[in-house]
């Protein structure tokens, strides 16, 4: 694994910095054979020799606490990017006890007798969605990316401005799975705030998973959007993440006609192997606390030949970059970028700060 690169406030790591050619580079490199993406500005987007409009600048974060300030906008908005991708927390909301070893109340430790963290009302839920959505910044890049393709209606059937999966505090409960009950009513309000067509195919199927196309034929990015949450296992249990429904749909994804490069978004990081090595001390989830899981993801990439694949995932509250050389035909790649309202400070022990 290459050593990992991480800074304390992340909205894409890579892409805010050097737009999409850095990880139309990566993917491409990593292919041997994937085209990157046109690069330059907006109207490059707008080709009129092409059926659908050339996606360059794709923007990703993920742990957004709607309560807490939120300045971020303000560089996303300034990246001026054609598409967000939201990877999961997109709002806190569910609730926390305090921490608690001793007392009447203990929420922390194998003595605790009540759970640290427990669900909202579905009134409550909804409301910080509102809030999250009213959030001057955020609203002003909906705005942006909205309008933007008004001189271009033959464009606004190719154009998703704001696209996204969700994670447990958005799910509704802390490290939640298949066993929460209020996966139905949080999946409804996620796709609300998603602004998904009431007609939307993912507003009938058990669970948020979906894939888009962006680009004209030859400059093609596929984003494919995992569920982790609505039939993933218990932890521990080394089942399932993605359920059988997902598995087989996403062997349909990805043996689907191929593009230059296919994003597949993850909520929990793939590659990283701390949620599995921290496991006994931190509460940290990830592929790895799974690895049957993911040793079928692997081989599913190796076995479909697509090139140009890799992944961008949140959770941790911190960025990295990690690389897996024994995937398949050529190296992955796992781009996380987590904390848009977050810091490592609060995210990473002080104990392992010097790894």
């Amino acid at each position: 694994m290459a050593p990992a690169q991480r800074s304390c406030r992340v909205l894409l790591l890579i892409a805010l910095l050097t737009a999409l050619p850095l990880l139309a580079i990566v993917a491409a490199a990593a292919a041997g054979a994937a085209t990157a993406t046109t690069l330059g500005n907006k109207a490059a987007l707008m080709s009129t020799t092409q059926s659908s409009p050339i996606v360059s600048r794709i923007a990703f974060g993920s742990c957004a606490n709607q309560s807490a300030p939120q300045p971020i906008w303000d560089a996303i908005n300034k990246f001026d990017p054609q598409l967000f991708i939201w990877l999961g927390d997109n709002v806190y909301g569910d609730n926390k006890r305090p921490f608690r070893i001793f007392g009447k109340e203990r929420t922390i430790g194998p003595w605790k007798n009540v759970p640290r963290f427990f669900p909202s009302t579905e009134e409550e839920l909804q409301r910080r969605y509102e809030m999250a959505k009213s959030n001057p910044g955020y609203a002003k890049l909906r705005r942006r990316l909205r309008y933007s393709i008004l001189p271009f209606p033959s464009f606004a059937k190719y154009f998703y401005p704001v696209i996204g999966t969700w994670d447990d505090h958005d799910y509704g409960l802390n490290d939640a799975g298949k066993e929460f009950t209020g996966k139905n009513t949080s999946q409804r309000l996620l796709l609300d705030f998603l602004d998904e067509a009431e007609d939307s195919p993912r507003r009938k199927q058990a669970g948020v998973y979906t894939s888009y196309l962006f680009g004209p034929k030859g400059k093609q990015v596929k984003v494919i959007l995992l569920d982790t949450r609505y039939h993933r296992d218990p932890l521990f249990s080394d089942g399932s993440i993605l359920g059988n429904s997902q598995w087989r749909w996403l062997e349909r994804e990805l043996n689907g006609p191929g593009s230059e490069i296919t994003i597949i978004a993850s909520s929990i990081q793939v590659i990283s192997n701390l949620s599995a090595t921290t496991a006994p001390l931190f509460s940290m989830e990830a592929w790895g606390r799974f690895p049957k899981e993911r040793e079928r993801l692997y081989k599913l990439i190796d076995s479909s030949k697509r090139n140009g694949i890799f992944f961008i995932s949140g959770d941790v509250h911190f960025g990295e970059i990690t690389r897996y050389d024994c995937g398949c035909q050529y190296p992955l790649y796992d781009i996380t970028s987590s904390g848009l309202t977050q810091a490592v400070e609060k995210a990473v022990p002080s104990s392992l700060a010097f790894f």
